[in-house]
């Protein structure tokens, strides 16, 4: 399953970046709608027992939205916008392992089927 982006999702990368995911689609790594905590991906904890500290302390936000494997979709952002990807890269490495997740608001996006 996949969600196409619709309109910039929330968050804390510049306008232009955000703007770079519109028409592209992502596989889920989730594949239901669901409510997530989470903390900003450029300025929130980078580690797991960081973000688990930032939950019990009431620091992390709560999103309606589907997630989606973080490396991926820069990787599939790089095909369309080399300069978008770039700033994942440079800006949020320790997301970019394989094992963490995007979740892109659901006001962003539209579920779709596979092609």
């Amino acid at each position: 399953m996949f969600v196409e982006i619709i309109q910039p999702p929330i968050g804390e990368a510049p306008e232009w970046v955000r703007m770079a995911w519109v028409g592209l689609r992502l596989p889920l790594a989730r594949k239901t709608l669901r409510n997530w905590h989470g903390v900003g991906v450029v300025s929130g904890p980078k580690s797991f027992v960081g973000q688990c500290w930032a939950l019990l302390m009431g620091q992390t936000t709560k999103t309606r939205g589907y997630a989606v494997n973080a490396k991926a979709a820069v990787d599939l952002l790089a095909e369309t916008n080399v300069a978008a990807a770039e700033w994942w890269r440079q800006n949020s490495p320790h997301m970019l392992n394989g094992q963490r997740y995007f979740v892109f608001d659901a006001a962003a996006c539209r579920y779709a089927n596979p092609l």
